[in-house]
């Protein structure tokens, strides 16, 4: 009787675990809101900024949002969602006001997700990652663009 006890209070633990995970999941990335001030905030902290272009509804933005985004935000990476087609206002790179859409048109990004990674003024310093990737090297690739970014905001280092 006591182990069935254990068991079952070891089970209920498991699920919530898997509950409070899940709910973190679904947390949205943070919004894009000004673009000149998260920029140097990242890299006074030796990262890139990455914008991940995205749409509502878009299924491979999510898959990328949950496997790789989330993690990152999480464990402190500054990464900013846009709109692609989006016209809420935000502060652009050079303190202008602007919109996802435009900053789309602006970097060409064409497909969503598509992410950049970025430093200030919004010079792009690694390749960026267009469409979901194949999902077992997907995150292998964004860890390498970080690297190399944090190379380009550092040289030397």
């Amino acid at each position: 009787m006591m182990r069935m006890a254990t068991t079952g209070r070891a089970l209920a633990l498991g699920w919530l675990c898997i509950a409070a995970l899940s709910a973190r999941a679904d947390t949205p990335l943070p919004a894009a809101r000004d673009l000149q001030a998260s920029a140097a905030q990242a890299a006074a902290h030796g990262q890139a900024l990455v914008l991940l272009f995205s749409l509502p509804g878009c299924a491979y933005c999510e898959t990328v949002r949950a496997s790789t985004y989330r993690w990152l935000v999480r464990d402190g990476q500054a990464v900013v969602q846009l709109d692609m087609r989006g016209s809420d206002a935000l502060r652009g790179f050079d303190g202008r006001a602007t919109d996802g859409a435009a900053l789309a048109r602006h970097y060409g990004v064409r497909l969503a997700p598509t992410a950049l990674f970025v430093g200030p003024g919004g010079r792009e310093l690694a390749a960026r990652l267009v469409g979901a990737g194949v999902s077992d090297y997907y995150a292998g690739e964004v860890d390498q663009a970080l690297r190399t970014a944090a190379s380009a905001l550092h040289p030397g280092n």
